[in-house]
């Protein structure tokens, strides 16, 4: 027994379970740390280089141009590496057909929440409508770009 009244393996486990928290929380806020910057943290990001409204739309049109190529790209990605899984033609089939019906959804999906975001802006003044969807539909991009990173890894290739 040591100080603590904790015989050898008691104390190996306190010490295991303690260390397995420590990990936790490193991969937990590690993954929070790196996701894809939010609406406010876009125009933030806009508006630290620019004053004028009419500039930090010209900026965030510019990153929503970047979001959509990337996202393209990275759908276009999806498919190929959906071509190359090592399952039956049947299942690759059925994913393929299941994320072309999310890319669908999604396009719906971030118009409409991007709408309703702008909807509680009220009356609101000078270009904040634009400016505030712009970053809204490019953190959605990144977003969905995420998710879509997220879920290749377990697709194995040939």
């Amino acid at each position: 027994m040591n100080d603590a009244g904790l015989d050898d393996f008691g104390a190996r486990f306190l010490m295991m379970k303690n260390f397995s928290g420590f990990v936790f929380c490193i991969i937990f806020f590690g993954g929070i740390a790196n996701a894809a910057p939010s609406t406010q943290d876009l125009y933030n990001q806009c508006s630290e280089d620019f004053f004028v409204s009419s500039d930090i739309v010209v900026c965030l049109t510019g990153k929503l141009a970047e979001s959509e190529k990337y996202l393209a790209r990275e759908q276009k990605h999806a498919m190929m590496v959906l071509d190359q899984w090592d399952v039956e033609q049947v299942y690759k089939d059925a994913a393929k057909k299941k994320i072309l019906e999310s890319n669908q959804e999604f396009e719906k999906y971030k118009r409409d929440n991007c709408n309703f975001s702008m909807s509680l802006m009220g009356g609101s003044v000078s270009n904040s409508h634009e400016i505030y969807e712009k970053a809204c539909r490019v953190s959605l991009d990144l977003h969905y770009i995420e998710q879509i990173d997220g879920d290749l890894p377990f697709v194995q290739s040939r």
